[in-house]
């Protein structure tokens, strides 16, 4: 097996790369980002979607025969498994169609891709911080126990488990990223996360609307990542040697309460509007931000918190995009999809 060691080799070497749930938020970043340094990406999705410079073939993960067929004909050099029920709300709205997919389809790609001869050279899963629970000390570092609870956090950390028995006990070479909140442009899921949630609705195209704050999760404390590190991250455990086998927390870029980010984004979409739209960067500073009862619906964990260290120090990664710096890209890019500057 040749080492993969990046830059110019990777391209010469043409390798194919398989991005199960690859027009999702993450792994349309992830997707593109690969096409443009001239891997050859195929995009496994629920919905076929043809997208510039990208295969794409349909996808439902918890399908072991179009598992296997979509392997055998991809026959991909690397894997990323994106395809996730990937809300905490969707899980809760429907446990078992989330746990099928998140666990049943995790187990799918991992034994299609053991059962398939491709001498595969990484097999790596985007896990989440949700798998360690409640936070108790100062921080979750690798070997911390595994404590998750609610139906999204178990089902991922199933999958998690899954990906790392498959690495120790039937030698598929595996890795895990741990990912914290993820943010930037492109984010669908306006009616759950936090960002494009208050962002859809200061930027609604009729008027701008308050962001909403459930008053439990006021003081939640959380890890946030712009989106590009995240993809920078995922390629880098993807193609070092020394990552196989390994699992790592993603380096988090900030730590948050919910109050403070959306304080936070306010004020910046505020100030981003005034040369353009000042009526609407008026209303948004109007507006304020709308507190109501209960918790939306799934439970929530109160503190989450990331150390980071392995993945910088084994393998030297560090964020690119401060938070601010990020939170001003998405706010742009909310501000271009309603037609302001």
């Amino acid at each position: 097996m040749s080492r993969l060691t990046g830059g110019e080799s990777l391209v010469a070497q043409r390798i194919t790369v398989l991005v199960t749930g690859g027009h999702g938020f993450i792994g349309s970043h992830l997707a593109f980002g690969l096409a443009l340094r001239r891997f050859r990406v195929v995009v496994a999705d629920r919905i076929r979607r043809e997208t510039e410079r990208v295969e794409s073939v349909q996808l439902d993960v918890t399908d072991f025969g179009r598992c296997v067929e979509v392997v055998r004909t991809v026959r991909p050099d690397v894997v990323f498994h994106l395809a996730a029920s990937s809300t905490i709300d969707s899980a809760f709205a429907d446990p078992r169609d989330s746990l099928m997919t998140n666990v049943c389809g995790t187990m799918n790609v991992l034994e299609a891709v053991r059962t398939t001869d491709l001498g595969l050279r990484r097999f790596v899963l985007a896990s989440t911080d949700k798998v360690y629970g409640e936070l108790t000390t100062d921080s979750y570092r690798e070997d911390s126990a595994l404590h998750a609870r609610g139906v999204y956090d178990v089902g991922k950390l199933s999958a998690d488990q899954l990906t790392r028995m498959y690495g120790d006990e039937l030698g598929v070479p595996v890795s895990v990223l741990r990912l914290c909140n993820v943010f930037g442009p492109g984010d669908p899921h306006t009616g759950s996360r936090i960002v494009p949630r208050s962002l859809s609705r200061m930027f609604d195209p009729v008027r701008p609307l308050p962001p909403v704050l459930y008053e439990p999760s006021i003081a939640h404390g959380r890890d946030y990542v712009y989106v590009t590190d995240v993809v920078r991250a995922l390629e880098l455990v993807a193609f070092s040697p020394a990552a196989c086998g390994e699992v790592f927390n993603m380096v988090p870029t900030a730590h948050r309460t919910t109050l403070d980010l959306v304080e936070e984004m306010m004020e910046k979409a505020e100030r981003a509007c005034e040369p353009h739209d000042p009526d609407r960067a008026a209303a948004i500073r109007k507006n304020g931000y709308e507190v109501v009862s209960g918790n939306g619906s799934a439970r929530a964990l109160a503190r989450q918190h990331c150390d980071g260290t392995k993945l910088g120090s084994l393998l030297g990664f560090r964020n690119l995009v401060s938070m601010s710096e990020g939170l001003d890209r998405t706010v742009m890019a909310f501000m271009q999809d309603c037609g302001i500057g």
